[in-house]
């Protein structure tokens, strides 16, 4: 592990220091689901490894979204963009094509179907990782951002007194290994020790 100011480097990933030093717990039932009704227009990036797949679980994702998810994905496709910038298309430039609702809380179609069996796709990484985003500067560079729609996350995760990288682990497993995500959390309760020392 080598330090770079505020950042840090784990093999060939560069980290934001504060990916390690945050603390951070979902809180849905406050939060409705905001990461994924950013308004803006830009959905959820998509990596290009990850644009197959994804098609390929639409057809599973398609019976537990709205008609007018249907049919937006029938006018303007599931990605906009291009190789290397894909993202996920969204409604009235706001909530990805593939929420769908639990009373007032923003979820996902993709992850509702995977979690029911039907699917491999759990939903894009860039979603998995959230808050936690992906940039690259000659290689991958993780980066915390904090949205103001995460606060009650930032509050949970005080209160619970749990980790980021804790929060994240299984989609840091996912997109960069076991032994990455296990030193990412070793190295956050080093941090987390040390800021209470």
């Amino acid at each position: 592990m080598l330090y770079f100011g505020t950042m840090l480097s784990l093999d060939d990933l560069l980290i934001e220091a504060d990916v390690v030093r945050a603390k951070f717990s979902c809180d849905l039932a406050r939060c409705k689901g905001a990461c994924c009704t950013l308004a803006g227009g830009g959905g959820a990036p998509v990596r290009d490894d990850e644009v197959e797949e994804l098609h390929k679980a639409i057809p599973s994702a398609l019976k537990y979204m709205s008609e007018e998810s249907k049919q937006a994905l029938a006018k303007h496709g599931a990605l906009a963009g291009a190789e290397g910038h894909w993202e996920t298309t969204c409604i009235n430039d706001e909530a990805c094509t593939f929420v769908i609702w639990d009373g007032d809380v923003a979820l996902c179609a993709f992850e509702k179907a995977y979690h029911n069996g039907e699917s491999t796709f759990r939903k894009p990484l860039s979603c998995h990782l959230f808050p936690i985003r992906v940039a690259n500067f000659g290689g991958p560079y993780l980066r915390y951002e904090r949205f103001a729609e995460c606060k009650p996350g930032r509050e949970r995760g005080e209160a619970t007194n749990t980790l980021l990288v804790e929060s994240v682990y299984t989609a840091v497993e996912r997109g960069f290994g076991k032994d990455v995500a296990d030193a990412l959390v070793d190295l956050a309760h080093e941090a987390d020790e040390e800021g209470e020392a």
